[in-house]
């Protein structure tokens, strides 16, 4: 709405005789100075309503953004764990890979496994190769490192301290060193589910 202020009227007195503005004259200026104060506290109010809005509207674009960030950090922390989940429901087959003499163990080719929420696990080949034994007596830990699950040749990890299998190490077995001869290892990661042979132990007379 346009501000329209009141007109002076050109046939009337300004002054009197005395050369005071006369009561015709103040309430004329008083009309003018009222709509210009009226004029001017509504500018500062759009200007506040104006403030206002382009501050709720920062705030909504920001709640926007810490909503999407929180999905996107929901989403990644539930792959994460789908992630470890498989890994440390993982499995070989064979489950006995090892075999060691003296000062080497051998680990042979295998498929490992990764269980999946739903539908079949992902197999991966994973090459064979050597490390080099601890001493004599020793029980040499196998493990490996595998952070895309790519299988393939990985970087066979011996040690005497039994590894967990988490993160992205992969657990593969354990082998006695032997003084003399060939020693094979023990079971590695067993797919979920499985049960020992049963062995029947022979009965006395």
């Amino acid at each position: 709405m346009p501000l329209k202020l009141p007109r002076l009227v050109s046939a009337a007195a300004i002054v009197d005789q005395q050369g005071k503005p006369t009561g015709s004259m103040i309430q004329w200026w008083q009309q003018v100075v009222s709509q210009i104060e009226n004029a001017i506290s509504l500018i500062v109010q759009l200007t506040g309503i104006q403030d206002q809005f382009e501050l709720a509207l920062q705030q909504a674009q920001q709640a926007t953004a810490d909503a999407q960030a929180a999905a996107t950090a929901a989403a990644a922390a539930t792959a994460a764990a789908k992630r470890e989940a498989a890994l440390q429901g993982s499995y070989i087959e064979p489950s006995s890979v090892l075999s060691a003499t003296t000062d080497t163990i051998t680990i042979a080719a295998h498929t490992r496994y990764y269980p999946q929420a739903s539908g079949d696990p992902i197999a991966v080949s994973v090459n064979g190769g050597t490390v080099p034994a601890t001493s004599f007596g020793d029980t040499d830990y196998i493990s490996y490192s595998d952070p895309m699950r790519a299988g393939g040749a990985v970087t066979y990890v011996v040690s005497t301290d039994p590894p967990t299998q988490t993160g992205d190490t992969h657990v593969v077995g354990a082998v006695l060193i032997p003084d003399t001869g060939i020693q094979d290892g023990g079971d590695g990661p067993k797919r979920p589910g499985y049960v020992q042979p049963y062995i029947p132990q022979q009965q006395s007379q």
